[in-house]
C-alpha cells in the first residue's frame, strides 16, 4: 500500500516530501512540528492535517498573518482531495496519495523495469485468498454498524461558569484574563478539540465577570462568542457522529477509525458508556484495518 506524503514546494525550487503516516500531522515552524517549513510566512503551528483515503482533512490555525490558498481562494478548513495543493505565500503543499513519483533525468545510471517473477506470482495468487478468508471469516466478527449508545452532551446544561473573583476590584482584571485564554484556547481549537470547548467556558467566566463589573456590553459580546463557538462545535460533534454511522453501515473501515478518533477527541472530557464503546470500537476498527493491510502485502 502506498504511503502519502505531504511535498513542499519552496521559492528555491527545491521539494522535500514527509510522508504522512501518523493521524494527526501538524506544519509549522516550531521544532514540535512532524512537518518543520522554516518560512517567515508559516506560523508556528500552521496547519493540522489528517489524511483519509479520499484525501486530507485541513484546518488552519487561527490568527495567522498568511492566508491560506487553495485554487487562489482562501481557505481555513475542510477535506483537500488528493493531487491538489494548498498555497502559503511563495511556498505550495501537494498532498500525494503515494503513486506519484518525482522523476529523475535518465541516464547510465538508470534502474530498467524490472520484472515480475512467476513464481512470485504464483505464490500471491495462493496466500492473498487464504489470507483475505482468514482476515474475514466468522472468527474475526465485522465492527458494529453502530455505537449502540446514547452520546454525551459536549456541554452542560445550563453551560454556567461562575467569576473567580471574589473582590470588586479584581473582577474587570478576571474578566480582561478570561477573555485572553478563550482567544487563546479558540486559535489552538484546529489542534485540539478539547481547547475549543474550553474556550466556550472561559467566554462564559469571562461574561460573569463583566456583568460583575458593571459592563453589560461587553459581558454581551463574551456571551455571543461562547454561543457561536458552542454552535459550531456541536455541529460538527453531529457530523463525526453521522460519518461514522455511515461508514460503519458502509464497511469503510479507514473512514470510520478517523471518525471514531475524532469524536473521541472531542469528548475526552466526559466519562460513561459512550467513551468505553468508542475505545472498544477503535480497537475492533484497527485490528480489522490491520489485518486488511496485512492481506494486502
Amino acid at each position: 500500500m502506498a504511503t502519502p506524503q505531504l511535498d513542499v514546494y519552496l521559492p528555491d525550487g527545491s521539494v522535500q516530501s514527509y510522508p504522512l503516516t501518523d493521524e494527526r500531522v501538524v506544519v509549522g515552524t516550531a521544532s514540535r512540528c512532524l512537518v518543520v517549513i522554516d518560512r517567515p510566512e508559516i506560523a508556528p503551528e500552521h496547519l493540522l492535517l489528517s489524511p483519509r483515503p479520499d484525501g486530507v482533512w485541513v484546518a488552519v490555525a487561527r490568527g495567522v498573518t498568511t492566508p491560506t490558498l487553495l485554487d487562489g481562494e482562501p481557505f481555513e478548513r475542510g477535506m483537500v482531495g488528493w493531487g491538489r495543493a494548498l498555497t502559503i505565500g511563495p511556498v505550495r503543499l501537494g498532498l500525494n496519495d503515494g503513486t506519484k513519483v518525482h522523476k529523475k533525468a535518465a541516464g547510465d545510471g538508470a534502474k530498467k523495469e524490472e520484472k515480475v517473477s512467476p513464481v512470485l506470482l504464483v505464490a500471491a495468487a495462493i496466500i492473498i485468498p487464504f489470507a483475505l478468508y482468514s482476515s474475514f471469516s466468522p472468527n474475526n466478527a465485522a465492527p458494529p454498524s453502530r455505537i449502540g449508545t446514547t452520546a454525551p452532551a459536549l456541554f452542560d446544561d445550563p453551560l454556567v461558569r461562575a467569576c473567580p473573583a471574589t473582590d470588586s476590584a479584581l473582577t474587570r482584571q478576571s474578566a480582561e484574563e478570561s477573555t485572553r485564554v478563550a482567544l487563546s484556547k479558540a486559535e489552538r481549537m484546529p489542534f485540539r478539540m478539547q481547547d475549543g470547548i474550553e474556550s466556550v467556558v472561559y467566554y462564559t467566566q469571562a461574561a460573569s465577570c463583566y456583568t460583575l463589573a458593571g459592563d453589560p456590553r461587553s459581558a454581551e459580546q463574551a456571551t455571543r462568542r461562547a454561543a457561536a463557538l458552542k454552535s459550531r462545535l456541536e455541529d460538527e460533534y453531529r457530523a463525526h457522529r453521522f460519518r461514522l454511522e455511515r461508514a460503519l453501515e458502509q464497511s469503510r473501515t479507514e473512514d470510520a477509525l478517523f471518525e471514531v478518533r475524532m469524536i473521541t477527541a472531542m469528548v475526552s472530557h466526559r466519562t460513561g458508556p459512550y467513551r468505553d464503546a468508542l475505545a472498544a470500537l477503535e480497537r475492533q476498527l484497527t485490528l480489522r484495518l490491520d489485518q486488511a493491510q496485512a492481506a494486502q502485502r
